[in-house]
């Protein structure tokens, strides 16, 4: 048994190692005492450890080679094998392991995906197999394809997978089918500011090629085949189904709630979920998971014990766990199976399984085996915010109902009947708020980190929201599967579109309350890796050591507002520029493009529109381009054409062309910086920053991005 960190400081006392008063050996003392007491603990850090190397493949600028990230990690397991029983040396053995088997797992990863990407846009007829499709809200779909061949690119220049937006109105599309279509292909779209998202790294992980628009409707030209084909079918069924039955917004929500397509959901919809803190509800992930399965659990072990001779002589809470998990996993088949919800489904089937084994089936320890699986897995994992987010949750919740006082607080009175009815109602809204505040300071961090985003009334809205969809919503769901081969779904559908409304209403209301949804500026990197530390430290140590995880917490906090803003921002296309002025906001130089100026914006923590952010007073702008100017601030200039760029190299301190400049230009050409077309072409987004000795900092894209697989152009050295 361990011995706990105060019993420890107790037998050193009388052993005089420590002198009273002896700060430093006091100290030293109780450090030891809680390792002693938290050393069944260590297995948590495992999947921590395997993150820390998957972190650091993707940290690096360049590509390692596969051999050397496989044989270190081959080493390195053949060195623990004789230090295990080695105490002294044994964790620092075993650390480094798990850093090198998540570093070879991410390099391998990267190797088993890879497949050809486009290298400029083409347009031409594209032939091939559906793997998924999605209708959005507008009636438009979006297609997820294998081609079979694409324009005239040869068979080994074919990307593996591609996504062809349909916004035809008779176009169909059958998942599984085999089909033809004139489209436009292009790479996947890079960063549009240096350090911002990747979309070309994470669509690389998914082997996509390309992305592009139809200008004609399919042609099937081989019908549906296989069992995945009969799947998918069976998940539009079931989604057309939900969404014909309740209709609107309801209907579109309801819909994703089961099968996870979330295209047709309104804007305004998931504008209104996301502000009051409920945007969570709509992707397939834990919560989903857990009520579907517990609902699963709960009537099949509800049914078996109302049979005494079964109840009495035989395993029925084993049995009621195997029928969840097959009930889970055709919940993981018909909703996508998206990569949320297979990490919720390996989660909820480590704990049926363990109720299986007879073992606790909620704990630590079973979180950590779901994120060692994953991390293995799928490490691009780590980089999503789906999976930091909702592994912060659990390991939080589970962290904070591991104490005896909370349990009790929460639980309700074994005894069912009126006069207990008050404390067992009390003992669920503690519960739920304790749950919602609780995950909401998980992952809030988080959140603000990957979206620029807060939902102040959080709180409000899952404490008014989620008992509808506990209560009502899950188990409706699950009725209406069950009914629905029998023509029965209709009134368990009419119910859960009642509850979904009322979800609705409730996420309506708190997002009209004042800065519900509140717009926060990028933070550092290390302001959220001290966050997510502290938080790990607090939740999966047990003695009290765990609050020292408060001091980088609190750091992390403090240094959240101190990313440096860049002052002048270019798209790679040069077709967008903007510059910070002295009252610290970005000035556009226009409008469009609108993804690019949104992100910006966004980025920036600021609420305004395009529109808005283009009107500023020191940017003047006509036919030939744009000119900032702001009292002892750098001259910007943005020219559309050679003439004027020449004329502004007079004037202004930086001159950005979207026309190629030659090198005599260039040369006499009396900016401070230049830039031209085929400097944006080949670097990318560009951002410059003005130091505090007055220099210039250029930074691109491609020099963020590094030369890796998923990057299309790679950078000289």
């Amino acid at each position: 048994m361990a011995l706990s960190a105060q019993r420890v400081d107790r037998l050193w006392l009388r052993r005089g190692a420590i002198a009273f008063g002896d700060a430093p050996a006091a100290m030293a003392a109780w450090l030891r005492g809680c390792m002693v007491a938290d050393g069944d603990r260590l297995f948590l850090w495992t999947p921590v450890l395997i993150a820390t190397g998957v972190a650091a493949y993707f940290a690096d600028d360049f590509e390692p080679p596969l051999v050397a990230a496989l044989a270190a990690a081959a080493v390195l397991a053949l060195a623990f094998i004789p230090l295990r029983q080695r105490a002294a040396v044994a964790p620092l053995a075993a650390g480094l392991l798990c850093v090198a088997l998540g570093f070879a797992a991410a390099s391998l990863r990267s190797h088993v995906v890879a497949g050809p990407v486009l290298e400029r846009p083409q347009a031409g007829v594209l032939t091939g197999r559906v793997v998924a499709v999605e209708e959005t809200e507008t009636g438009a779909l979006v297609a997820v394809l294998e081609p079979a061949s694409f324009a005239r690119l040869r068979t080994d220049e074919l990307p593996r997978r591609v996504r062809v937006n349909i916004r035809l109105k008779e176009a169909s599309l059958a998942p599984g089918a085999t089909v033809s279509l004139r489209a436009r292909l292009m790479p996947p779209p890079e960063p549009v500011l240096p350090g911002g998202f990747d979309y070309a790294r994470q669509v690389w992980f998914e082997s996509l090629g390309g992305v592009g628009f139809a200008y004609t409707a399919p042609e099937e030209l081989e019908p549906p085949t296989g069992v995945t084909a009969m799947l998918v079918e069976l998940r539009g069924r079931i989604g057309a189904r939900i969404r014909h039955v309740i209709g609107g917004p309801a209907g579109a929500v309801s819909a994703a709630l089961v099968t996870g397509e979330r295209a047709a959901i309104p804007k305004a919809v998931a504008a209104d979920l996301r502000a009051a803190g409920l945007a969570h509800v709509l992707a397939i992930s834990g919560l989903h998971m857990m009520l579907f399965g517990g609902s699963v659990f709960w009537l099949v072990r509800a049914g078996l014990a109302l049979v005494p001779r079964l109840a009495l002589n035989y395993p029925i809470k084993k049995w009621a766990a195997a029928v969840a998990l097959a009930g889970a996993t055709f919940y993981l088949a018909i909703s996508g199976a998206a990569i949320a919800t297979q990490r919720a489904w390996i989660m909820i089937a480590l704990m049926f399984v363990a109720i299986m084994l007879d073992r606790p089936a909620l704990s630590l320890r079973n979180v950590a085996l779901a994120a060692i699986l994953i991390l293995l897995w799928r490490p691009e994992s780590l980089l999503g915010a789906s999976f930091q987010m909702s592994f912060a949750a659990v390991v939080a919740l589970i962290a904070f109902y591991e104490s005896d006082r909370i349990r009790g607080l929460t639980s309700s009175p074994n005894r069912i009947g009126l006069a207990n009815m008050p404390r067992r109602i009390g003992a669920y809204a503690l519960g739920l708020a304790f749950t919602s505040i609780v995950a909401g300071a998980a992952t809030g961090a988080i959140g603000a980190f990957h979206f620029n985003r807060i939902a102040v009334y959080g709180l409000a809205g899952n404490m008014a929201a989620m008992p509808l969809v506990g209560i009502v919503v899950m188990p409706m769901a699950l009725l209406a599967l069950l009914l629905m081969p029998l023509g029965l779904d209709a009134p368990a559908l009419w119910i859960m579109g009642a509850g979904v409304d009322g979800m609705l209403t409730v996420a309506h209301e708190v997002a009209s309350w004042d800065g519900a949804d509140s717009l926060v500026a990028d933070a550092p990197l290390h302001a959220l890796l001290l966050t997510v530390f502290g938080g790990l430290w607090l939740a999966l140590w047990r003695e009290s050591w765990r609050y020292l995880g408060l001091a980088p917490m609190l750091l992390g906090l403090a240094l959240w507002g101190a990313a440096p803003k860049h002052d002048i921002l270019i798209d790679r296309n040069a077709a967008l520029f903007a510059v910070r002025g002295a009252d610290g906001r970005l000035a556009l130089g226009a409008a469009r493009p609108a993804y690019a100026a949104e992100q910006w914006l966004r980025h920036d923590g600021d609420r305004r529109t395009p529109r808005e952010a283009a009107r500023s007073p020191d940017m003047l702008c006509d036919v030939d381009g744009c000119v900032y100017r702001d009292a002892g601030r750098p001259v910007v200039a943005f020219a559309k054409t050679l003439d004027a760029a020449m004329e502004d190299c007079a004037l202004a301190d930086v001159v950005i062309a979207q026309v190629p400049l030659s090198r005599r230009a260039r040369r006499e050409c009396g900016a401070d910086v230049v830039l031209d077309y085929f400097d944006l072409w080949r670097e990318g987004a560009t951002a410059l920053t003005f130091d505090e000795d007055g220099k210039i900092i250029v930074a691109t894209s491609l020099q963020m991005r590094g030369n890796r697989p998923w990057v299309q152009r790679k950078r000289k050295n």
